[in-house]
């Protein structure tokens, strides 16, 4: 496909069209799908952390069970608490009183001495009940986390009230927990925040809120927060745009064999164009365009049809103006190289043979003198001198130059002119010069007289008849008789009749010929 045509620049701007509408739809879909999946995620979040919330608050033990130091926390705890698992016995031999818990991680336990075997039993009877319903309050408390038809994996951090963590039953703390409850501290020292907030760790995203526990229980429970990983939502996103690729990708190679078949269709009324406008600069004027065509392009293929076939009558016309020219000025030269021959061989006599010379010679003239002035009339740079003209006067010298050429063929010339002057602004001598070539028509075939008569039309427009008493013109000739190369009828050319269209044309008028009802031809000019 050539880069300068237009089929090719109509592919280039819908391919172009095609990638940004690719894009446009690629980044816009991203945008909203994730915006869609955040709400989805916060608002999963919100019944998940309403649930939990209610659990926490109605749920909870008395207290959390106190654990010895030695068997339940483990170097670089800091501040957290662990709890035992349900109906385990390694509370230490009682545990009579809550845990405190310091700021700076350490924990003050109190340990009593033993009581005798007795009150020992009964001790960890007591620790294994409190086990029990500690074990119970976290299960209760994992099982609001799950969301039916949720894509996301919840879970949660407990901080007593001095901000510590308390790790659930048989599980340690993590570097996650700290992490984020370091991010959530960073975002609001003092928890009270109730937005969700967005945390990147380790690469991972996160989102989570922090809802105080404190204020409605008496227990140690200080916070919880309820937090998830966005991987699932990351990963779900990935594949919906996988998908999409996969659609936009098909989408756009249809999207582009269409467009290339478009522009091929766009393209094809020019193509034969094209093939017509080489035929016709190979003089073949005979075709014409019949294919169909776009309204744009409808106006422009006439044009093409109507220049073809005037493209076509001029060159028949051309060619047969000169065949009739070169025969036209054959007969003259012939006739005068045969006189001339006979004068140098004394077969002729001298006087005669040097009128019938001359005769021939201004034939030829006058001939080529009507052929330069309507080539001269016709180019862009013969010039006109308008200037305000009597017509009355020029149409009286008209008849009084031309009443010599009548008389001998006994020809009249009658002049019926208005009583007013009327004037008009045009070319005098061109003007006069294109009347006389008409009454001169006129004259050559008039039987008796030729008619000029003029009158001003409205005020304004002036409307001359030049009328004869001959035979008139063929009714075949008359739609021809202006045109340029025409030739009428007893072999004369009409390039006077051509001449006088050309000058009344740019005087803003019309010639028109047509027969007399009686006898007779008569030409209509408007001014």
């Amino acid at each position: 496909m050539k880069r300068n045509t237009i089929k090719w620049r109509i592919f280039k701007y819908n391919l172009i069209m095609i990638v940004t509408l690719i894009l446009l739809v690629t980044v816009t879909f991203n945008i909203v799908v994730r915006l869609y999946l955040e709400r989805d995620i916060i608002s999963q979040l919100d019944q998940i952390t309403s649930r939990t919330v209610n659990t926490a608050l109605h749920q909870r033990p008395a207290q959390f069970p106190e654990v010895r130091k030695s068997n339940n926390t483990s170097p670089g705890d800091g501040g957290m608490i662990k709890n035992p698992s349900p109906g385990s016995g390694s509370m230490g031999k009682n545990s009579p009183s809550p845990a405190k818990i310091g700021g700076n991680g350490s924990r003050e336990i109190a340990i009593p001495g033993e009581e005798g075997t007795g009150a020992k039993s009964e001790t960890n009877s007591n620790t294994d009940s409190d086990n029990d319903k500690v074990f119970r309050y976290y299960f209760m408390l994992n099982r609001s986390l799950n969301e039916p038809l949720s894509i996301i994996n919840a879970d949660y951090i407990l901080l007593d009230r001095d901000e510590n963590l308390i790790a659930p039953p048989e599980n340690e703390t993590s570097v996650l927990s700290e992490q984020i409850v370091k991010e959530i501290k960073n975002s609001s020292p003092d928890f009270s925040n109730q937005e969700y907030l967005k945390m990147t760790i380790s690469g991972a995203n996160y989102i989570g809120v922090v809802r105080s526990l404190s204020q409605e229980n008496r227990s140690d429970l200080g916070w919880i927060i309820i937090y998830t990983s966005l991987q699932k939502v990351n990963q779900l996103q990935f594949y919906i745009n996988g998908i999409l690729f996969v659609i936009l990708f098909f989408l756009s190679i249809i999207a582009m064999l269409l467009s290339s078949s478009l522009s091929g269709k766009l393209s094809k009324p020019f193509h034969l164009l094209n093939q017509h406008l080489n035929a016709i600069s190979e003089r073949n004027f005979g075709m014409k365009i019949q294919i169909p065509v776009y309204d744009e392009l409808q106006e422009t293929v006439n044009n093409i049809n109507i220049m073809s076939e005037k493209l076509g009558a001029y060159d028949k016309a051309q060619k047969s103006f000169l065949q009739n020219v070169s025969h036209e000025f054959r007969t003259p030269l012939m006739s005068i190289q045969s006189y001339a021959e006979g004068i140098k061989y004394n077969v002729v006599e001298k006087e005669s043979a040097v009128d019938v010379i001359l005769n021939e010679t201004k034939r030829m003239t006058s001939l080529l003198e009507e052929l330069l002035y309507l080539s001269r009339l016709e180019a862009i740079e013969e010039n006109y001198h308008f200037e305000t003209i009597k017509i009355n006067s020029v149409i009286s010298c008209i008849a009084d130059r031309m009443s010599g050429i009548a008389l001998q063929k006994n020809v009249a010339i009658s002049v019926s002119e208005p009583d007013e002057e009327i004037v008009l602004k045009g070319d005098e001598e061109k003007l006069s010069r294109a009347i006389t070539n008409i009454v001169s028509n006129c004259i050559r075939y008039a039987e008796s007289k030729v008619s000029i008569a003029f009158s001003a039309e409205n005020g304004h427009q002036l409307l001359i008849q030049i009328s004869d008493d001959g035979p008139g013109c063929e009714t075949d000739d008359l739609p021809y008789i202006f045109e340029r190369f025409y030739k009428g009828r007893q072999g004369n050319f009409g390039l006077g009749l051509a001449i006088s269209k050309q000058v009344i044309e740019r005087h803003s008028g019309t010639i028109t010929a047509h027969n007399l009802p009686s006898k007779g031809a008569i030409f209509v000019i408007k001014m």
